[in-house]
């Protein structure tokens, strides 16, 4: 999407309206950053980040030394024991009792473990940011369903304008008539004709306020701020655009992925590197380091301890090309979504082509249905037409009005969209 941000003005139909007590100016950018402030979603990349801390600071924790209070009470089958007959008086070789008990506290410390930490940090700070990414995504959507519910405003605001200038056209006519019917120069069914077109024009303009209300009512919801019937809400100028480009999240979102998938790639080939744990071990036992003893004893150990899984049945490998058809997909959907979004610009760039080169025509053709208006309201008065002719002519020009003025809104919508 791209935003259009420099210069706005109001739309104007006919006859200028005043602004008056109350009402307030709205543009599309105001409505694109109240979302970014008020809609739910956008409270939740400060919740993404608060878990990230949370993961990250648990990671870290791999690089401190780890305490833990282990016991055991056993019985064994058998114990360690001398079959060594001496020849001494009163002397028995001593020998374990099979009932064995330990309270030991333990403490281990992490020496290296292959980048294996480092790699789940990076992992944790990249699926960060493709949460991030994916709430944008929504966010965007959101702005593009503003983007429709704002141009919708402005021609129904365009429509209303110009039912009503095709009921004041219709009272002015109507009082011309008036007299002529009165003196009986022309039919009183030619008077009825206008006045029933009257009312259907009345009709309409009736059921506006309530498709206004419901449009205004969908943009307070997504955006969270207070709209009311009577704010103007105002369209780009396209004589004055300054268009700044704004790279749709989806594009960053499949480099993210990639990215992710790439770092899981990183991490899975550390699992077959070694690792390197100092530890050291106090306790209190039945027996304690003496096998020979029944006595209870106190005890410690220190040491260090290599662990390297030589051989795991080819998972690693077999991980590896998960992440590579992983990759592809990736790939495919990125390919997928580029022609889908090309075939949308190359449309966006067609209809803009098509509505300059209708606005081209537009002035013209209303210039010259006006003038057949007026020749035929002329004709009208002198009584050589019915009334059925000249409203053929006034809706005519009518609709050729409205056509110029929803072209314009529509063009600006395609400029927003490109």
């Amino acid at each position: 999407m791209k935003i259009v941000l420099k210069f706005f003005f109001v739309l104007w139909i006919g006859l200028s309206p005043s602004l008056v007590f109350g009402q307030r100016v709205v543009n599309l950018l105001d409505l694109y950053k109240a979302v970014d402030s008020n809609n739910p979603l956008a409270r939740i990349p400060s919740g993404i980040d608060s878990v990230y801390q949370l993961k990250h600071s648990n990671l870290k924790a791999n690089y401190l030394p780890k305490l833990d209070v282990n016991g055991s009470a056993t019985w064994q089958s058998d114990v360690t024991s001398l079959n060594v007959n001496l020849p001494i008086p009163g002397f028995t070789m001593p020998s374990a009792d099979k009932d064995q008990y330990k309270v030991a506290l333990d403490v281990s410390q992490l020496i290296w473990d292959g980048g294996t930490t480092k790699a789940k940090e990076d992992l944790e700070s990249l699926n960060q940011t493709l949460e991030k990414n994916r709430v944008n995504i929504e966010i965007y959507s959101i702005k593009d369903r503003i983007t429709n519910l704002f141009f919708n405003l402005l021609i129904l605001r365009v429509t209303e304008n110009q039912l009503n200038l095709m009921s004041a056209d219709l009272d002015k006519r109507i009082q011309e008539l008036e007299s002529s019917v009165n003196s009986g120069y022309i039919l009183g069914s030619t008077l009825d004709g206008l006045k029933a077109e009257k009312l259907k024009l009345l009709q309409n303009i009736d059921g506006v306020p309530a498709q206004r209300q419901s449009l205004i009512s969908s943009l307070k919801s997504l955006t969270g701020i207070t709209l009311h019937d009577n704010d103007i809400f105002i369209l780009p100028n396209p004589d004055s655009l300054s268009e700044i480009s704004c790279i749709r999240p989806e594009f960053e979102g499949f480099k993210y992925q990639q990215n992710v998938l790439n770092a899981s790639s990183s991490l899975i080939a550390r699992k077959r590197y070694p690792i390197l744990v100092g530890f050291a071990s106090a306790g209190y036992g039945k027996p304690g380091l003496n096998m020979l003893s029944n006595s209870w004893d106190t005890y410690y150990m220190l040491g260090a301890k290599l662990s390297w899984n030589i051989w795991d049945w080819n998972s690693v490998n077999k991980d590896k090309q998960q992440l590579k058809i992983q990759k592809n997909i990736v790939d495919y959907r990125k390919q997928a979504y580029l022609d889908g979004y090309q075939a949308q610009i190359d449309g966006i760039l067609s209809e803009i082509q098509k509505l300059n080169n209708q606005l081209s025509k537009d002035h013209e053709i209303v210039k010259l249905l006006h003038q057949v208006t007026e020749r035929s309201g002329s004709s009208l008065k002198n009584g050589t037409i019915t009334s059925a002719v000249y409203l053929a002519d006034f809706n005519s020009e009518s609709r050729s009005k409205l056509e110029l003025e929803l072209r314009k809104i529509k063009l600006s919508l395609q400029k927003v969209l490109l």
